[in-house]
């Protein structure tokens, strides 16, 4: 009712206004269809785990250009075949071609130091020191992207990357070459998703996987065909394997940067160090330690609180609790926020 509106009751009236409201505020940006992009971020993790043990095992006899040179080639398959499905030829088609080319560069070093890494350092250790790069992301989100970043997802963010630290209890046959090279293959994606985050909001996830791949496979071949190393069947067959997972790694983890903010599809990310310690364990018989078994324990419960609780709001959001639309006082909101 409007403000001084007035009603008969029995023999007198009353008045009634409008309860005095504050401007809305906003605590966090918000994330549409989070589940959909949890399922993305998590089938990733997974393809680029089983990569890497590909990878590493390659990387024994078959140098690193080589190598990324079948991951790229190979990896445009599917994103391909994802085009001509859609048969939406629109994509090949970008007016952000400075923009693929910095995202493109970038990634193509990240990936030629995180290969590197591989060749040097047991596979669970250089995975966790990539574990870096959630933080580094959700930084740059906010000076880069200006992405509002709540408490919530602030506090699993480090929760979670603290839960890695961790895990990294010192190796006798750890290589600091390996480190110093995972940590710059950490830094340099970080600045890679950000690159990604910033081309998502007018190009398709399809189209920046797309000329990712074709940029990096023109990059490593050039690079490969000094260093050329003939190949055996089995080698052959690794190295296929391993550019079409990652190819459909490429398309889950672009698809999930390019629609959510970074701060929330980061923590998923943890789950590779269960992937890697499962595979270390199978190929390489290492053991994980207890640290990995607890620190994956609560990188896992850090990832899944954030699902459940954007989730949540999600629901609120479409069923009148927390829309913008409502003009729900300051206080009020921040009040429903603690509780989500």
């Amino acid at each position: 009712m409007l403000a001084g509106m007035t009603k008969r009751v029995g023999f007198g009236t009353v008045s009634f206004s409008p309860p005095t409201q504050k401007p809305h505020i906003m605590t966090e940006t918000h994330v549409n269809n989070p589940l959909r992009i949890v399922v993305a971020i998590m089938l990733s993790t997974l393809f680029f785990g089983v990569m890497n043990m590909f990878v590493k095992l390659s990387a024994e006899n078959v140098p690193v250009p080589q190598i990324m040179f079948f991951r790229n080639i190979f990896g445009l398959l599917p994103v391909i075949f994802l085009i001509w499905h859609r048969r939406d030829w629109g994509l090949f088609r970008t007016q952000r071609a400075s923009g693929h080319f910095i995202r493109s560069f970038i990634g193509f070093f990240s990936m030629c130091a995180m290969f590197w890494s591989f060749a040097l350092l047991p596979l669970a250790n250089a995975v966790a020191i990539q574990f870096a790069t959630p933080l580094i992301v959700t930084a740059l989100s906010v000076l880069l992207l200006d992405e509002l970043v709540g408490k919530h997802r602030w506090a699993a963010v480090l929760i979670g990357l603290g839960a890695v630290l961790f895990m990294l209890h010192p190796s006798a046959n750890s290589d600091p070459l390996g480190n110093l090279v995972a940590v710059c293959a950490a830094t340099l994606s970080a600045f890679a998703m950000i690159a990604v985050r910033k081309l998502g909001t007018t190009e398709h996830a399809l189209t920046i996987s797309f000329y990712f791949m074709l940029f990096a496979a023109i990059l490593s071949g050039i690079w490969a065909g000094f260093l050329w190393e003939p190949l055996n069947l089995t080698q052959t067959a690794f190295l296929i394997i391993m550019g079409l997972l990652g190819g459909c790694g490429q398309i889950g983890l672009t698809y999930a940067y390019s629609r959510a903010p970074a701060a929330f599809v980061s923590p998923f990310t943890y789950s590779a160090i269960i992937v890697a310690a499962f595979l270390d364990f199978i190929v390489w018989n290492v053991v994980p330690s207890w640290e990995i078994f607890v620190g994956s324990s609560i990188v896992i419960g850090s990832g899944l609180y954030i699902s459940l609780r954007e989730a949540r709001r999600h629901y609120h959001s479409t069923t009148g609790g927390l829309s913008p639309d409502l003009n729900i006082p300051a206080q009020t909101e921040r009040d429903l926020e603690d509780q989500v």
